[in-house]
């Protein structure tokens, strides 16, 4: 019996629209400069979300190894934040989850700016949530056992009273070694882009937490159709 359910950020309540910064960035690269998607093979990029450099040294690290020219940090941050939108259908879920008593942990490897930006603009998104579990705050990024460990302790729960839902199998794989269960939301691809299974991930989360008596099936039809 789950008694807490553990929600990543990107990709699961807030799509990344990561190929709009690519673009960006491909418009602004020197010539013979490394692909855009390399960014986020980046070590400033994993120093970020840590919280181990601030916005200043990032886009200083940014510009130097992706040899962007003319590009402001206004502009820098207008598209590197501009890539979120909540998934309104995700929000309603976390909703429903709460509403029928259970608790909720945000579990994200985010960078400070990432997150403020989010949670001034689409503050919905952070509501319901019993603990946010951020790596900026935390220091270490999944998988590291740290951004699980740390919520369900806070939240009085055992590893397998817990369910992950994240796009990412290697964190999956991590939590279930620990002892939760996982659910990967298989929704990008090797660089982070949409892969075109959005709907089917959601109607094949939405059924299995039906059939583990989270939610009811009106519950979930109030979400999208399900077909058993």
């Amino acid at each position: 019996m789950f008694h807490c359910v553990m929600f990543d950020l990107g990709h699961v309540l807030m799509p990344f629209y990561n190929q709009k910064f690519f673009d960006f960035v491909k418009a602004h690269q020197a010539l013979g400069a490394i692909g855009s998607e390399r960014f986020l093979d980046l070590a400033c990029v994993m120093r970020f979300d840590i919280g181990d450099i601030g916005p200043g040294e990032f886009f200083s690290e940014t510009t130097r190894h992706l040899q962007l020219v003319n590009v402001n940090e206004e502009d820098f941050w207008l598209h590197f934040c501009g890539v979120m939108e909540p998934d309104l259908k995700m929000l309603a879920l976390k909703r429903m989850l709460k509403e029928n008593g259970f608790k909720l942990a945000l579990v994200s490897n985010i960078n400070e700016t990432h997150f403020e930006y989010a949670r001034l603009k689409y503050p919905d998104v952070f509501t319901d949530f019993d603990y946010l579990s951020l790596s900026f705050q935390l220091h270490v990024r999944k998988p590291n056992l740290k951004m699980y460990r740390i919520p369900a302790e806070r939240l009085g729960a055992k590893p397998e009273e817990c369910l992950l839902i994240d796009d990412m199998q290697i964190n999956i794989d991590a939590f279930e070694r620990w002892g939760g269960a996982g659910h990967h939301y298989n929704v990008v691809n090797d660089a982070f882009c949409q892969n075109g299974r959005l709907e089917e991930e959601r109607r094949k989360l939405l059924l299995r937490m039906v059939n583990l008596g989270m939610l009811s099936l009106n519950q979930a039809g109030g979400i999208m159709r399900i077909d058993f």
